[in-house]
């Protein structure tokens, strides 16, 4: 539990995905079950993958949830501790049928397009009734700059060479002045992928592989790095990013540093060797992960 404690260097709190109540007593009765709710910074309760702004100008706080459902949501509040009690907004209705249903994992992100900034908001979807075969990654645009919407579906952001697998858990890098998408896809087991972006929904390349689940605590339950979380401070970028299954108390988190070169190659980043998150029993932790990451003023 030692990232983000030096504050100088890491204002920003840790959003963790499993709630430490739950998962504690379904873990001491066998069966840990999946991460249904998460923690924000140890007061506020809500679903699994959530992306979570605030919007300094106006001094709010966003939270969009995954839904599992057809529906994109919203809240709005006023303190972080406010977002557990805010009224979810529909601000989008998924009809498409190649991304009709089973939302999750959403992201939104203030970037640059044809018209000026605007807001674009990241999913995973694919067809009903579920089939995980066809989740892939989704991308809506706001009209203007309110976070809330109104939002028009963009396009699927479907790997132009490889699409021939589920692709997950979008995540925006913007390094060097160029934008890349992160995500997961299924291989035998489950890298992060980087691809370059032309715009905020155009790919201007295939995946290529970032980071590939080998170290020990990265395979508890399965081979997995997923929910890619970009943080850069002081001329640094980090990638935080979750390991192992969602479905245990050792879901954890490890991080990846930018060295320089090009971003699209593995060996530009280095991996840390041990978790910088992971389960703690001595202090109620269980499965932190994954995360989103906030600064505060």
């Amino acid at each position: 539990m030692r990232l983000y404690d030096d504050p100088a260097q890491y204002p920003v709190f840790p959003f963790y995905t499993a709630n430490q109540v739950d998962k504690k007593a379904a873990a001491d009765a066998g069966n840990p079950g999946s991460n249904n709710f998460s923690t924000i910074n140890s007061t506020v309760q809500f679903r699994l993958y959530s992306s979570v702004l605030r919007n300094y100008p106006n001094s709010y706080y966003y939270l969009a949830t995954t839904t599992w459902n057809s529906t994109v949501t919203m809240r709005k509040a006023s303190t972080l501790a406010d977002l557990a009690t805010a009224t979810d907004q529909v601000v989008f209705n998924l009809t498409r049928p190649n991304g009709a249903g089973t939302m999750w994992a959403p992201e939104f992100h203030l970037l640059d397009g044809p018209n000026g900034k605007r807001w674009y908001f990241y999913y995973t979807a694919g067809r009903e009734p579920y089939d995980l075969g066809t989740q892939r990654i989704h991308v809506l645009e706001s009209s203007g700059l309110d976070p809330m919407g109104p939002y028009t579906f963009k396009a699927d952001l479907l790997d132009p060479t490889q699409d021939n697998t589920w692709e997950l858990d979008p995540g925006i890098l913007q390094l060097g002045g160029r934008l890349y998408l992160l995500g997961t896809f299924y291989n035998g087991s489950q890298p992060m992928f980087i691809r370059p972006l032309s715009n905020p929904w155009t790919a201007s390349g295939t995946r290529r592989i970032l980071s590939t689940p080998t170290y020990s605590w990265e395979t508890v339950g399965g081979a997995v790095n997923e929910g890619a979380e970009v943080l850069q401070r002081n001329g640094k970028t980090f990638i935080v990013y979750s390991a192992g299954h969602c479905s245990t108390p050792d879901y954890k988190l490890g991080m990846l540093t930018y060295n320089g070169g090009d971003p699209l190659s593995s060996s530009s980043w280095t991996k840390s060797p041990n978790p910088v998150f992971q389960r703690s029993n001595a202090n109620g932790v269980y499965g932190p992960g994954p995360q989103r990451l906030l600064q505060v003023p």
